[in-house]
């Protein structure tokens, strides 16, 4: 719960944060990257619905994200390279054009022969990409000016401290500028694979933050915290990234549901640390394109930085529901798939997190229609949810393997669930 003294300590920290935003500018402008530079890489399909030299070619959400990377603050960023997952719309048109504007910053791109799934259109970018640290980010995405400078020095503080930090998360506002809420530090970029327990709330402030930790000497941006999880905007060190073995397949699902949780888990085996800043001059607007979704949206008439656009114009933009452009499916592909995604992901790792997985879900989805994302703006009805939640646990063991059915089948018969039919 949320008291109303959170809420106003946290508009005092984010009002004293933007009015700090200027001199923080000027600090990233003329400091050299200490991490050396990075390429912004980002992976895409079918985020350019209308032709860029028609009257709509600006409504395209590629364009936001890449115009807001060109214009990032400092010289942190050295490329951006561009994955196109096979996209069939005006992707290729709009990339072309990038491709022969001049500017410090070049925008590449690479093109893949069909539709192949985010985790293979992020591994193809990074294998474009020419410097060590590649910064994730989304195509649906606008990035703040100070995105990349920001995150390479708080990164490059990190690791003064800890050598083993190889990722940094940064936030991520849904259909927001800012966060509108805060959250116990101890739920922000959490995972839990025996008790398949997980959570993200990287759009929210850290309660430890009010008020904010500084980091010294980096210009007033805020101390990191120390995570076990990270999402899709992120600074990555390629090194720990080829170490783990790159972006695990998901080409089984069209959702790509669990492709940042696997390589959290990843990097967690093989020794690394990961963290987020919660510094919101380092948030970033995510527009969700083509989800109608249930996200309350504040401040309508607040230009997008990055963009210059109204928040709430590009927001009418997003929300027309649309199932062919980036990983968006319609509700029940994404019911099935978030449950058969994340029963392979933790069968593959603890046959305890796996079974907790199905009896959670079963609970929370089938019995009580408890859906935690907000991308879906319906529930469906409890028979339905009974045979999504089974197709998704038979689809997510037969790509674990026999000893994940053997943990569904267990799993199905403790709550009077008839065998699963095998795919």
């Amino acid at each position: 719960m949320h008291t109303t003294s959170d809420r106003t300590d946290l508009a005092g920290v984010l009002g004293r944060l933007r009015t700090e935003e200027a001199l923080l500018a000027r600090v990233l402008e003329n400091a050299p990257p200490a991490l050396g530079p990075v390429s912004a890489v980002l992976a895409t399909y079918n985020r350019c619905p209308f032709d860029p030299d028609g009257p709509c070619g600006g409504d395209n959400p590629l364009i936001w994200a890449l115009d807001s990377l060109r214009a990032q603050t400092g010289t942190a960023l050295a490329e951006i390279v561009v994955a196109d997952d096979g996209s069939s719309d005006h992707t290729g048109a709009v990339l072309a054009r990038y491709e022969r504007l001049p500017g410090p910053v070049p925008v590449r791109a690479v093109r893949l022969d069909g539709h192949r799934g985010s985790a293979a259109a992020r591994t193809a970018a990074a294998a474009a990409a020419r410097c060590r640290w590649l910064l994730y980010a989304d195509d649906d995405c606008v990035m703040p000016p100070l995105w990349a400078a920001g995150a390479n020095a708080t990164l490059a503080a990190a690791r003064r401290r800890d050598a083993r930090a190889a990722a940094l998360m940064l936030p991520v506002y849904y259909r927001a500028l800012a966060p509108t809420a805060t959250a116990p530090t101890a739920t922000i970029g959490r995972l839990d694979v025996q008790r398949a327990r997980f959570s993200t709330r990287f759009d929210c402030w850290p309660a430890s933050h009010l008020p904010p930790r500084r980091l010294p000497g980096a210009g007033g941006l805020l101390e990191p915290l120390r995570v076990e999880l990270v999402g899709g905007m992120l600074l990555l060190d390629r090194q720990a990234l080829t170490d783990v073995g790159g972006w695990a397949d998901q080409s089984a699902w069209a959702t790509s549901y669990a492709d940042q949780m696997t390589l959290s888990a990843d990097l967690a085996g093989a020794g690394y640390t990961v963290y987020f800043t919660p510094d919101v001059r380092l948030g970033s607007a995510h527009l969700k394109f083509g989800a109608a979704g249930r996200y309350p949206v504040a401040e309508r008439e607040r230009p997008v930085p990055g963009c210059g656009r109204l928040l709430g114009d590009l927001v009418d933009l997003c929300a027309v529901p649309r199932t062919d452009t980036g990983c968006r499916t319609g509700p029940e592909t994404f019911f099935e798939e978030e449950t058969g995604a994340l029963f392979a992901f933790f069968a593959s790792r603890s046959a305890r997190g796996a079974r907790a997985w199905a009896l959670r879900t079963y609970g929370e989805f089938v019995v009580r229609g408890i859906v935690h994302s907000r991308m879906v703006a319906t529930i469906p009805a409890p028979a339905q949810r009974r045979v999504l939640w089974r197709r998704g646990l038979a689809r997510g063991a037969a790509v674990a393997g026999e000893r994940a059915w053997r943990i569904a089948e267990e799993a199905v018969a403790a709550v009077g669930e008839g065998p699963l039919s095998r795919p």
